[in-house]
């Protein structure tokens, strides 16, 4: 028989039945819901085997710890406790079945710290059981200390949660209960079955589907911190400094690594502990599982006049209350913020922030957005206010025109409003973008992806960027997770093109996840999918959210909204907001009504909202329990790696190179296409003194040949390269990546692309015609003639990628093209003479083909190879291409000099271009 198990929650008990699983977490379909953000909808599972009862976490966020350290699954063979989350444990009191006595009467049963209640005596009752009613059993949100009507097992708690108020709930019918659990219980004992003929009872049964209790209505309280010095099982971030030693020595490393991402273990309590570090490393006062922080990110010291935090030259900075540091001392209430992770000091102790802030973690509050002047402007959104609690799924819904791309970005700190603020924990998010960055994620209706490369390649890159201070295993175990969570990990190998929709919009959302983001937000990531992948796409954002973030996703697909989302945010066109409230507040202001008719509705009269609860007083009340942090002016950001980000830049594109067959081969043919073009021009005599009879300006003819297919080369390597990746360049660039970075990562790729191919055209050209008489440094005048051709289409290729920063879209690449090549042609000099021709030598002096056809007429010496009367009588001379080692090194300096100019031209678009995206 087995063993019975009495499952405690806040106080209240509920039996375990055997003969099937029971769930807990905080949906209405769970048997034990329990409504705290930070319980997922499906939270854990119990059930009995041959071995006992057998919890186990059903891929929860923050999973099941016992003794502060985080556990997949637990066999239960004693009393113990385990918690869900910081604020909520579940007791487990194990009670072993004693046998019946003769006449069927129950055996009294002994519980530790209770009293010995006598066995009642089961009277005899119809074979026929009448039904229990099946009911859901919901721990309410509110706390009320429930005062027992009966003595009660003392159950020692694992958690300093026994000494806070717990939460009143419908106690389970006595009926539901065994007999002997009664007994042990001090309750009134139900008439139980004859021994022969016991049949396990049901003790929870789902219920018809109640409804859910909206959790941006009951905002959770803040617990307060135990008075207790060592309580026995610490929750999240509630290990107590007397004990910092013991858990550090017998926690096994890889056992901690697997905790959620932002896991807090430890406290710096200056009467137990004088000093200590912060950060990832296990001898860490403050352990840290963020690998956005280093692996020792600051120091704390405890003196005379208080706590003197210091950083330590961490990558990402130490910040307090929003502003970068770098020794400080601390005072009551300063927020430390450390990559994702809040630390507070409370009560003269550093800790986990997260027990102490409210469940509404992001209020938007009178967001409004004006843009233009004069005649042109105009109101893009009017008062908006809605609050979004963390568990939650948020769909932003309404007319095409409305403005929900437009809140979405200003809930993501990429648009600043008119009027009005976002808060996220407690920051402004526009005063304090830098330092919430890495904690929100946006993924734009464009897939933020290459798709050349695997999915596993574009997570690497990815986590390179995003991730400076974390290992290669670090990072492979976060992708791994990723991959796990969205359900790619089948898919890792596969290039993204070759995925579907669906898959590629999973794809950018890991890319967003790799940093453990508490805000998603996601831009119409249904948009041209079919039913079954919209489908498919809002459960993985459902998953997203019960994993204990806030996820707000613009949609146009309303079939999923009742079943999946939690509140509704509905924007009437002009920008005016039509509804906020949860889903079954939305059907209660709009009744049975199709999606049409309600979208008609809202058209017809924009300004009137249909709220069935006041959203500007919710935004309101939520502020009141939010501390405001953060400061005035936007901090100066932590340094950015730009020799790392710009080498994983350059191995990026390489890599996209390598893997698109078409591009390389452009890549190569292209330059020997070019030098077998050589053939063509007539004569015999090459790059040498030409025959005056039938081919005299042959080698002028070659060096425009030449000099062109250098420009074109350039120019086609460049010209869509920056329009062609913007969305995934803006997205990198809000998350931290340098300008700087990016340029030089593409300076030194179309460098050394080039390079390659101007030696490729060199050698083909010098294959199919002589070589010069005489070079400027070597005799044969070839490895000048190639560092020309690369000095050439190198600053060719820097033109053009200036082009392509500044053109809107990669359809105007090719005009854009043309004109390059043609105004080459024309100004090289080398076709059309542009010597003493005013104004037409003047504007020449600014294209590269004009100073790689100087210093390649400078190498072979034309001039001295056409001027004469007996050579070519219409040649005319020309300064820039004396045969002189100064005016040869001259020409060479100013291609250099266009180099580095275009260069800095291409780093100051970039950043413009970003900030004209954002604005």
């Amino acid at each position: 028989m087995p063993s019975t198990l009495i499952i405690v929650v806040n106080g209240v008990r509920y039996p375990a039945d055997p003969t099937r699983p029971i769930t807990i977490g905080r949906a209405p379909d769970c048997d034990i819901v329990i409504p705290n953000p930070h319980v997922s909808h499906h939270h854990a599972r119990l059930q009995y085997s041959q071995r006992g009862w057998l919890l186990e976490d059903t891929n929860s966020a923050n999973g099941l710890t016992q003794h502060g350290i985080r556990v997949p699954s637990l066999l239960i063979t004693s009393s113990t406790s385990v918690q869900l989350c910081s604020t909520t444990t579940v007791s487990f009191i194990m009670q072993q079945p004693a046998a019946p006595r003769p006449g069927g009467a129950a055996a009294a049963v002994s519980v530790p710290g209770a009293p010995v209640v006598p066995a009642v005596p089961a009277p005899s009752i119809p074979a026929k059981v009448p039904a229990i009613p099946a009911q859901v059993l919901v721990v309410p949100a509110v706390p009320t200390r429930i005062a027992p009507a009966a003595p009660v097992p003392t159950v020692p708690m694992t958690s300093s949660a026994a000494a806070f108020p717990v939460a009143a709930a419908r106690p389970v019918p006595a009926a539901a209960m065994p007999a002997a659990t009664i007994a042990a219980a001090g309750m009134t004992a139900f008439p139980s079955l004859p021994a022969a003929t016991a049949a396990p009872v049901p003790a929870m049964q789902p219920a018809a589907p109640q409804p859910a209790v909206p959790f941006a209505a009951a905002p959770a309280t803040p617990r307060p911190m135990a008075a207790a010095p060592l309580p026995s099982a610490p929750g999240k971030g509630t290990f107590f400094t007397n004990v910092n030693t013991v858990l550090r020595n017998s926690i096994d490393p890889k056992t901690l690594e697997q905790r959620t991402t932002h896991t807090v273990l430890g406290t710096f309590n200056p009467m137990d502990d004088k000093s200590g570090y912060i950060g990832r490393d296990v001898a860490c006062v403050i352990r840290i599982s963020d690998v956005l922080a280093s692996r020792r990110h600051c120091h704390v010291e405890a003196g005379a006049d208080g706590i003197v935090l210091t950083d330590l030259n961490s990558v990402n900075g130490t910040y307090v209350n929003g502003r970068r540091i770098v020794k400080v001392w601390l005072e009551e209430g300063d927020v430390i913020t450390i990559g994702n992770t809040d630390l507070v000091l409370h009560d003269g102790v550093i800790q986990d922030r997260s027990p102490l802030v409210s469940s509404e973690s992001v209020i938007a509050e009178g967001i409004g957005l004006t843009v233009g002047k004069g005649a042109k402007r105009a109101t893009l959104l009017h008062d908006v206010n809605a609050v979004f609690a963390k568990g939650t799924l948020t769909a932003v819904i309404g007319p095409s025109g409305a403005g929900k791309s437009t809140f979405t970005s200003i809930a993501a700190g990429l648009n600043s409003p008119t009027e009005g603020h976002v808060y996220f924990d407690g920051y402004d998010v526009h005063r304090n973008i830098e330092l919430l960055r890495s904690r929100i994620g946006f993924v734009p209706q464009d897939d933020v992806v290459h798709r050349k490369l695997t999915v596993d390649a574009a997570l690497s890159y990815a986590a390179k960027l995003r991730l400076p201070a974390s290992t290669k295993q670090e990072r492979r175990e976060i992708i791994d997770n990723v991959l796990g969570e969205l359900e790619l990990t089948e898919r890792r190998r596969n290039r993204i093109d070759r995925l579907s929709g669906g898959q590629r919009k999973r794809v950018s959302t890991a890319i967003e996840l790799l940093t453990g983001p508490e805000l998603l937000i996601l831009d119409e990531p249904t948009s041209g999918l079919d039913p079954s992948l919209d489908k498919t796409v809002m459960e993985m954002l459902r998953k997203l959210a019960d994993a204990g973030g806030v996820v707000l996703v613009v949609t146009h697909s309303l079939s999923y909204i009742d079943d999946m989302c939690d509140n509704v945010l509905m924007l009437a066109p002009g920008g005016y907001p039509a509804f906020f409230g949860d889903v079954r507040e939305l059907r209660a202001a709009f009744g049975s009504k199709p999606w049409a008719d309600i979208f008609t509705q809202v058209t017809d009269d924009p300004t009137k909202e249909y709220s069935v609860s006041d959203p500007r007083t919710r935004a309101k009340e939520a502020r009141k329990i939010v501390n405001e942090h953060g400061h005035s002016k936007h901090e100066r950001p932590a340094r950015a790696h730009r020799i790392k980000q710009m080498f994983t830049l350059m191995t990026r594109q390489l890599h996209l190179v390598a893997a698109d067959p078409g591009l390389l081969i452009f890549l190569l043919l292209l330059p020997l296409l070019l030098g077998l073009l050589s053939l063509v021009v007539p004569g015999s005599h090459g790059l040498g003194e030409p025959d005056f009879k039938d081919a005299a300006t042959e080698p002028s003819q070659l060096l425009a040949l030449i000099i062109l297919g250098a420009c074109f080369m350039g120019s086609a390597l460049s010209v869509r390269d920056i329009v062609s990746e913007r969305a995934i360049y803006d997205r990198e660039r809000a998350v931290g990546l340098s300008p700087t970075s990016y340029t030089l990562s593409k300076l030194l790729v179309l460098g050394l692309e080039t390079v390659l191919q101007a030696a490729i055209l060199t050698a083909a050209v010098a294959v199919g015609k002589p070589h010069p008489e005489h070079g400027i440094l070597t005799g044969s005048g070839i490895p000048e003639l190639v560092l020309i051709v690369w000095l050439t289409a190198w600053a060719s290729a820097m033109l053009g990628a200036v082009g392509s920063a500044l053109v809107r879209s990669g359809e105007q690449t090719m005009p854009l093209l043309v004109v390059l090549v043609m105004a080459q042609l024309v100004f090289s000099g080398g076709m059309i003479p542009v010597t003493d021709r005013g104004g037409l030598e003047q504007v020449s002096m600014i294209f590269p083909g004009r100073w790689g056809y100087s210093a390649a007429a400078s190498d072979i010496d034309l001039n001295g190879l056409l001027y004469g009367p007996t050579k070519v009588p219409t040649f005319k001379k020309d300064e820039l291409w004396e045969h002189t080692t100064g005016q040869f090194w001259t020409d060479i300096g100013v291609l250099a000099v266009m180099v580095v100019l275009f260069t800095i031209v291409l780093r100051v678009c970039v950043s413009n271009m970003v900030c004209k995206n954002r604005r």
